[in-house]
């Protein structure tokens, strides 16, 4: 099966913690690499601060990425964002053929 959706998780930086969030997103990115279904994650800058970042998870199947979300390790991300590590969060899902 091919690629048929994509999930972005657009993160900004609180001031000053740009360096710690970038590991934690790092270590995010290592457990969300193995989850089943997924073809890829990536982590891009978006900017040339080095203080945004851009999450890009590719799928082979629109259950498994809807199933992922749902996943303990994401709740990482509302952690960072209580500890204020970060400033804010946008996330969008893309499907790019029909299931």
């Amino acid at each position: 099966m091919g690629l048929v959706a994509i999930n972005t998780v657009e993160i900004d930086a609180a001031n000053g913690s740009a360096t710690a969030l970038r590991l934690k997103l790092d270590a995010l990115l290592d457990t969300l690499n193995r989850t089943s279904g997924c073809t890829a994650y990536t982590l891009a800058c978006r900017g040339a601060a080095d203080q945004a970042w851009i999450i890009t998870g590719y799928w082979d199947s629109l259950e498994r990425m809807t199933e992922h979300f749902h996943l303990p390790c994401l709740t990482v991300l509302f952690e960072l964002a209580a500890q204020r590590y970060l400033s804010r969060l946008s996330f969008r899902t893309f499907v790019l053929s029909p299931p």
